[in-house]
């Protein structure tokens, strides 16, 4: 017996369907790469809150004019916001996986009908 018809055995009896090794392999490196996004954008959360909090503290303590503007953290704190929504989207939504799947006659279809005029 081969060691890859053994890997297949093994996947047969866990899963109780056989799964490619190739495919269980990639969809365990998708997997960790995912929670690793998961955790750091769980850091960058924290230091946006905590460098963002003691910007406003600053701000408050000390000079709190705006001149007419907005206060001087709110800079920070909404370009820091968007590139931390763009890294949310990354992390929690289907961007990353979706670019990465192959095209299935599913989508194909899917698509057909999307681009076929109304009542056709």
């Amino acid at each position: 017996m081969s060691i890859s018809a053994s890997t297949n055995e093994t996947e047969t009896a866990r899963t109780g369907e056989a799964m490619p090794v190739r495919a269980e392999d990639e969809l365990r490196q998708e997997a960790i790469a995912t929670l690793k996004r998961k955790r750091k954008f769980a850091k960058d959360l924290f230091a946006y809150v905590s460098v963002n909090g003691v910007l406003w503290l600053i701000w408050a303590l000390t000079d709190r004019s705006t001149d007419g503007g907005i206060p001087w953290p709110a800079w920070v704190s909404i370009i820091w916001g968007f590139l931390l929504a763009v890294d949310a989207w990354r992390t929690f939504g289907r961007w990353p996986g979706s670019l990465h799947r192959p095209i299935t006659e599913e989508d194909i279809e899917r698509e057909m009908r999307r681009l076929q005029p109304p009542g056709a």
